[in-house]
């Protein structure tokens, strides 16, 4: 048996994909892990890592193309970390997002359930929201997005799959940077003003949000603001998040109105909701009106029915489902969406409808000692899932259905599994593909407790 080595050249078919899209091949039944490469396709790829369980492989050649291989469509796709599969065609994508959905509810919590058909839409021009880095490299700017794990921007004026209007407002705003020679955030120094340009739209572009993130609350943006409302007149809220802190994450704490309001308003499925900075919203209008349409039909609810809908944000799922239910009770951690999740029901003259700041493990048992009986509970978590604690409580409370949206097919198993030896059945999962051209993929269930 020949020891597997760096640098070395090899041939096989391609078995299998990961949970991150890249291709598997055995070679003496140790797993190579190659990228942009599609199942069945005989390849040569060269050994770039080894490690004592797997290895990692760099693409020669196809010598057996896949019919379903795509020249990928975006002229940035194999220097920018943004997509990692656009070397499939559309179907070859929803087969590996049903597959991946498939190992991880009937592979590894062994459930054997009805994987349906990935739900697929528009692959293009989607995200409703975008974040883009900035920062000088030799003296001059660059706005893009990172390459496969760095902190190094590839230079872009035309991402593929953020909405073509963000395209044009991030290369105007590119320009009008340079031409201010407006002070740009260092963060190894961790010096200078501007980190990262954000852009959010509603789903048919009539209203634009443009918040500058700075490290400070100097404002060097009142000839770029003027500029962007002239050009734009869409363009409804302009704003200052500021983020002084030497981290990672994105947006701070405190956010200044530049121009106009501090939220645009978007609708979804008939019902209006106002979008700040920071809220939490999902990124590809179209498919997020399909997924949710799926969870209520899941839900199939009843007018004498009481809701909780955890993990609530600024209410979404909840205020779309209140007019057929005759209690909705939201509960959320983060007390700005909670704020937003009220003012939204009162903007839709939603009146069943309450909301909760806190833990869902702690608001939930206190709510069913006060006499209130879920008949359903929504569960829509962030990519980790749901806590141990939370499983425990919703277990407590009884609920006879949850219905719940993941965003991660590995959480969902394992505590889809929980729920299941806890007495909680589902028949099916239903993928949602939310973000074409990337790894990720939502999926929607619903459990009956037997």
């Amino acid at each position: 048996m020949n020891e597997l080595r760096k640098n070395e050249v090899y041939e096989g078919r391609v078995e299998d994909y990961s949970h991150d899209g890249m291709g598997i091949i055995k070679i003496d039944q140790k797993p190579v892990f190659i990228g942009d490469v599609l199942k069945d396709e005989v390849i040569s790829f060269k050994v770039i890592q080894v490690k004592s369980k797997f290895a990692f492989g760099k693409l020669l050649s196809v010598k057996e193309a896949s019919k379903n291989r795509q020249t990928p469509p975006c002229e940035y796709y194999y220097q920018c970390g943004g997509c990692q599969i656009q070397v499939m065609n559309k179907e070859e994508q929803a087969n590996f997002k049903r597959s991946t959905v498939e190992r991880n509810i009937n592979g590894l919590a062994g459930l054997n359930l009805e994987i349906k058909e990935t739900i697929t839409g528009q692959d293009s021009y989607y995200r409703n929201k975008s974040q883009i880095p900035v920062q000088k490299i030799d003296g001059n700017l660059v706005m893009g997005f990172y390459r496969p794990r760095s902190h190094d921007i590839v230079d872009i004026d035309h991402c593929y799959i953020q909405k073509d209007s963000h395209n044009d407002i991030m290369n105007f705003v590119k320009g009008k940077l340079i031409e201010e020679n407006t002070s740009i955030y260092d963060e190894v120094k961790h010096e200078g003003l501007l980190r990262h340009l954000v852009i959010r739209s509603n789903h048919d572009d009539s209203e634009i949000q443009v918040v500058f993130i700075t490290n400070g609350k100097r404002n060097e943006f009142l000839s770029i603001t003027k500029a962007l409302k002239e050009k734009y007149p869409n363009i409804k809220s302009v704003i200052q998040n500021i983020n002084d802190e030497k981290t990672n994450v994105i947006f701070g704490k405190r956010s200044i109105v530049l121009l106009g309001q501090e939220y645009i308003t978007d609708t979804l499925l008939g019902k209006e909701f106002k979008i700040r900075d920071r809220s939490f919203y999902q990124v590809n209008h179209e498919q997020t009106e399909k997924l949710y349409q799926i969870a209520l039909d899941l839900a199939d609810l009843s007018a004498d029915e009481t809701i909780i809908d955890t993990y609530s944000g600024i209410g979404t799922i909840g205020l779309v489902a209140s007019k057929k239910v005759k209690k909705i009770i939201g509960i959320e951690v983060v007390d700005t969406a909670v704020e937003d999740a009220k003012e939204n029901a009162r903007l839709n003259g939603i009146e069943n409808a309450d909301y909760y700041l806190g833990k869902a493990e702690a608001v939930m048992p206190k709510l069913v000692k006060t006499g209130v009986s879920a008949d359903l509970v929504f569960v829509d978590p962030p990519r980790k899932g749901c806590h141990r604690e939370f499983l425990d409580s919703l277990i407590e409370v009884e609920p006879k259905k949850i219905v719940y949206i993941s965003c991660n097919p590995g959480t969902l198993q394992r505590d889809m599994k929980y729920l299941s030896e806890h007495g909680y059945k589902a028949k099916s999962v239903v993928p949602v593909d939310l973000f074409p051209q990337t790894k990720h993929i939502e999926a929607v269930t619903m459990l009956e407790r037997v």
